[in-house]
């Protein structure tokens, strides 16, 4: 008797496997479609580094695709009867293609949004998807050579995985004669599932090492760019969804012992008995993905030589770091003084309703009208919302402006419009005040209005030229500003909300990912010697501009601290499970269940030479580090979980 088995080995398993393979093909061109369109931050990179990554990377993209891929081997396993065959190939066509090409489009995707976020796609991204309504259009037209070309990969993807889907029946098929043949057939079947099952579990977990790969494995080089390079997009996405959130951990028992190892323990001001007289008004300033690198020279060329001029007769910090690599993150900590140590934005997290002092609710008392100036579309980011719960008065957006003349199309106002109307606005708030503006334009795509095209150049990245518009637009605000009667009695404080794309070699580094500007200009006011080398951070702005004022409060955030207050600083980081110190002398780099904390001196900017733990001499600096670090942890997570991130003031 003749029996042709169209089950598992015979041809599901077969299929399945073929279309993983060819789905591997593709997130290789992904990879090279990233690559190739951010070839200006790449191009000074090693080769070999460069075609490591595509090597390594293939540990995580079999790992995503198997683990999207699964339902579909594990039903290849059952023996569905040869009539059913059509209908299985047109499912598995169907489902195949609907697991996988949403997430083939995330990686094409990211090969510009990586530029705006300095990261790969992950689970608490999706708050962004709230920005896209009426911007979809405007990206493509910015994008459009991009979106051409993704939208024929995944055209010829979907073509293909139907191809071999459906194509080559009678070639796979298997016969036997007879009961003995049969069962061999029987127990070959079940071996190919053996070894199917074996092959996918391993490749899902990455190989055979005890702990299924993670984002720390893919940390194999110095320049986080080209780590971004190894990952892909689902793989992020699936190990950030339902990764595990905020840890209980505690290290201390004894909170006053946790509250001395942080910055806000520190005491004994400098700026005690120099205090300005006059009521003093406040404007901080927040450029948009301006990381420190943008500001100066570099070979004989600025893209600020305004806030060069600026930065040189204001009190200017060297080691200023943001504290989250995401605009949502950055207004956070600066207006809420709430780092961001965690996978999601504080505010759009659930723990957003939790008790904080913004920089609003705590001038209140003093009698400060507080505002805050953004030319993005109202709704944007969550901004105008969490501003109500920083206690922020009033919100001027794209919606209060009123000119869609002005709008550049995809976020919002141009800045040099939207800073001279602000003055206007400014003039009508009672004193003293407090403001605050986020610029808007040095953002993707990078557009710049068109009567300066010709005025600011494309620099080595593309981001520079819109750094010189802004530049432009702040020194025409300052020369205006300059004219107000408020203006002498105003302090400034410059800083940005996150870092963005790197082009200068010794920001390429995990260091390089966080540092910002951040300095303090006073047209009327001498301020004290303060170590201008002392880390700072920009959840150190609210209780700063708190101690220039003159203005306590019963309760304080520990974490932050003001930068006229000296002392042993640290700042702390969180990205993808791991944590970063950075101090004046030395760096740390933790993943908790992942062995001790990494140290490395802050002038090795390669992290090539970690310094061992035995190393005499820094073992006493390498354990107060860590004491800090733990310190901060149980802090911040006790705050959230507990609703407790205030103590009172000493």
């Amino acid at each position: 008797m003749y029996y042709g088995f169209m089950f598992g080995p015979s041809y599901r398993l077969i299929k399945i496997f073929s279309l993983v393979l060819l789905t591997v093909l593709f997130y290789f061109f992904a990879r090279a479609e990233f690559l190739i369109w951010n070839w200006s931050l790449f191009k000074n990179k090693p080769v070999q580094d460069i075609l490591w990554s595509f090597i390594v990377g293939l540990r995580f993209d079999v790992a995503a695709i198997l683990t999207l891929s699964a339902p579909l081997i594990l039903l290849a396993f059952v023996p569905w009867p040869r009539a059913w065959n059509g209908i299985w190939a047109t499912k598995t066509w169907v489902i195949f293609s609907l697991l996988q090409v949403p997430f083939l489009i995330l990686n094409l995707g990211d090969t510009e949004f990586i530029n705006f976020v300095g990261r790969r796609f992950t689970f608490d991204s999706l708050f962004v998807v709230n920005e896209i309504p009426g911007k979809v259009w405007n990206f493509v037209s910015s994008y459009w050579l991009l979106f051409l070309v993704n939208s024929l990969i995944v055209l010829l993807f979907v073509l293909l995985v139907r191809k071999v889907t459906l194509s080559g029946f009678e070639k796979l098929q298997w016969s036997a004669n007879g009961g003995k043949e049969k069962a061999k057939l029987w127990l070959a079947h079940g071996f190919l599932c053996f070894v199917a099952l074996a092959i996918s579990v391993i490749g899902i977990r990455g190989g055979l090492q005890a702990k299924p790969v993670s984002f720390v494995n893919a940390n194999v080089f110095t320049a986080p760019l080209l780590n971004n390079l190894v990952l892909n997009s689902t793989f992020t996405f699936i190990k950030s969804y339902g990764a595990k959130g905020l840890s209980k951990d505690k290290y201390f028992d004894d909170k006053h012992e946790m509250l001395s190892l942080l910055n806000g323990s520190l005491r004994g001001s400098l700026m005690e008995g120099r205090r300005p007289k006059a009521p003093q008004n406040v404007v901080i300033i927040i450029l948009e993905s301006f990381g420190e690198e943008y500001i100066g020279p570099v070979n004989g060329k600025s893209y600020t030589p305004f806030l060069d001029s600026l930065k040189a007769k204001s009190l200017s910090f060297e080691n200023a770091y943001a504290n989250g690599r995401r605009s949502i993150e950055g207004v956070g900590a600066i207006m809420g003084g709430i780092p961001a140590l965690m996978n999601e934005p504080f505010i759009s997290s659930h723990f957003t309703s939790n008790y904080f002092l913004g920089l609003g609710t705590l001038l209140a008392p003093a009698k400060y009208s507080t505002s805050f100036f953004h030319g993005g579309h109202n709704g944007t980011m969550y901004f105008d919302s969490f501003m109500q719960s920083a206690g922020v008065e009033k919100y001027f957006g794209a919606r209060e402006y009123g000119n869609v003349a002005d709008d550049d199309g995809v976020w919002g106002i141009w800045d040099e419009p939207f800073l001279q109307w602000m003055l206007t606005q400014v003039d009508q708030l009672p004193q003293p005040f407090m403001t605050s503006v986020f610029t808007l334009s040095s953002h993707q795509p990078y557009k710049i209005p068109p009567q300066y095209k010709e005025r600011f150049k494309e620099g080595p990245i593309e981001i520079l030229k819109t750094v010189e518009y802004t530049d432009f637009a702040l020194e025409k605000f300052f020369t205006e500003a300059e004219k107000k009667p408020w203006f002498k009695n105003t302090l400034f404080i410059v800083t940005a909300d996150h870092a963005s794309m790197h082009y200068r070699p010794e920001f390429e580094n995990e260091q390089g990912s966080y540092r910002i500007p951040l300095f303090l200009y006073h047209p009327g006011f001498k301020f004290p010697q303060v170590d201008t080398k002392m880390v700072v951070q920009q959840i150190d702005i609210l209780p700063t501009v708190l101690d220039f004022l003159g203005i306590s409060d019963k309760d304080q955030n520990y974490l932050g601290s003001s930068i006229f207050v000296p002392g042993d600083k640290t700042a702390v980081n969180f990205i993808d499970g791991r944590y970063l110190l950075f101090a004046k002398d030395y760096f740390l780099r933790w993943t908790p269940g992942q062995g001790p904390p990494q140290m490395f001196a802050m002038a090795d900017r390669a992290t090539e030479h970690e310094i061992p733990a035995e190393q005499p001499g820094t073992s006493p600096r390498r354990h107060a580090l860590e004491k800090k670090l733990k310190a901060t942890i149980q802090y911040f997570n006790e705050g959230m979980w507990d609703n407790k991130l205030y103590y009172p003031s000493k």
